[in-house]
């Protein structure tokens, strides 16, 4: 068609671009330059950037979860929490975690809370590989939001802020080794790395945190010794 045209959208097209540059601002270089971007390619770019936007705060506050728990009266305060993702049925008092935490949009690990906290681990650290579903996952719940009744669990909305790994790795019943210890960036400095490692010494046997480790990692077990 010689008349071809995309149709101009200008309210839309202003309100797009607008949130483009605010994401583009959270995930630097990540996509072209608002400016130099035609509006059907800020749409079709739009997806992703909201993407990456949401990976990068993940890095600062962890992703977003939801848990079901006893009512809180007092004063919120960060949980621990558990999930074992090898089905061997580690008991974990406390918190009812959402399908979230280990479903992504199409029900599988991909996009999951846990997928999203470990690709933060991932490139906060610069290893090759994220973790995957497996071991047994200690978990540190930020509590933003709750709703509830007299009776009952309640419903609580918030952030992962950090968690820690433990595996059975030579498979014999017995969980000894540490493989991944991450806290949200700005949920560092608060105790979270130390009290996580602290529930999965009294849990497990522990004899191993692997390596590598990066600078901070290394100093923080040197303060932790067992």
């Amino acid at each position: 068609m010689a008349d071809y045209v995309f149709p101009e959208l200008p309210e839309i097209e202003k309100a797009y671009r607008a949130a483009y540059r605010a994401l583009a601002a959270l995930a630097p270089g990540t996509v072209t330059i608002e400016e130099e971007t035609s509006f059907p390619e800020v749409l079709s770019q739009f997806p992703f950037l909201l993407d990456r936007a949401d990976l990068a705060t993940t890095a600062h506050l962890g992703p977003a979860v939801s848990w079901q728990a006893s009512r809180q009266d007092d004063l919120w305060d960060l949980a621990v929490a558990g999930i074992d993702l090898d089905g061997d049925e580690h008991d974990f008092d406390g918190a009812v975690l959402g399908a979230e935490v280990t479903e992504g949009p199409g029900g599988r690990w991909h996009g999951s809370a846990l997928d999203r906290a470990g690709l933060a681990y991932k490139r906060a650290c610069g290893w090759d590989f994220a973790p995957g579903e497996s071991g047994v996952w200690l978990l540190m719940l930020a509590p933003v939001g709750a709703s509830g009744g007299e009776e009952g669990l309640w419903f609580f909305s918030g952030r992962l802020a950090g968690f820690v790994i433990v595996y059975d790795r030579d498979e014999d019943g017995a969980y000894e080794s540490v493989g991944h210890i991450w806290t949200a960036s700005a949920w560092q400095r608060r105790g979270i790395a130390r009290r996580l490692l602290t529930e999965a010494r009294s849990r497990f046997s522990i004899t191993t945190v692997e390596e590598p480790y990066t600078e901070k990692g290394a100093a923080f077990l040197r303060a932790c010794p067992e």
